[in-house]
C-alpha cells in the first residue's frame, strides 16, 4: 500500500496541502496537479501509475467532469479508484466515481477512505 502514490486533482492550492498532509501523516505518497492538464501529464508521462486518484470537480479550463470521462474511457485508467472532493453537485460525477465527498472534506473520513480503497486495491492485485 505504501509503495504506491496517490494523485491529487485540485487548482485550490489551500486544498492539495490539506489533502497532501492528510494522506502523508498516513504513509501514503502523493503527487498533485493544480489541474486536469497536468493530472493528464502525470497519468502519460510513462512513469507509475497512481493507485488512486482524488480530484475535484469544479476546475478552470478542462472540468473534473471531462477528466472523469478521460479516464473512465482510456484503457489503462479505466480501473483507477477515484474520489471526486468537491463543493458542486456531483451529479453525473456520481455515477464515474467510486466515492463523492463534500468539501469541507473531513480529514478522518478522507483518510480512512483512501486507505480503505488501497488496501482493497492491493488485496485484488
Amino acid at each position: 500500500m505504501l509503495d504506491a502514490f496517490v494523485l491529487v486533482v485540485d487548482d485550490n492550492p489551500e486544498t492539495l496541502n490539506l489533502l497532501t498532509n492528510v494522506l502523508e501523516v498516513e504513509g501514503i505518497k502523493v503527487k498533485t496537479a493544480n489541474s486536469v492538464f497536468h493530472a493528464l501529464e502525470t497519468l502519460h508521462n510513462g512513469g507509475e501509475r497512481p493507485a488512486l486518484i482524488i480530484t475535484d470537480l469544479l476546475m478552470p479550463q478542462t472540468t473534473g467532469w471531462d477528466f472523469l470521462k478521460h479516464l473512465r474511457s482510456e484503457a489503462g485508467l479505466q480501473s483507477l479508484p477515484v474520489i471526486v472532493v468537491t463543493g458542486a453537485e456531483p451529479g453525473e460525477g456520481e455515477a464515474l466515481a467510486d466515492l463523492v465527498l463534500q468539501k469541507p472534506v473531513d480529514p478522518i473520513q478522507i483518510a480512512a477512505a483512501v486507505r480503505g480503497m488501497l488496501l482493497k486495491r492491493a488485496a485484488n492485485s
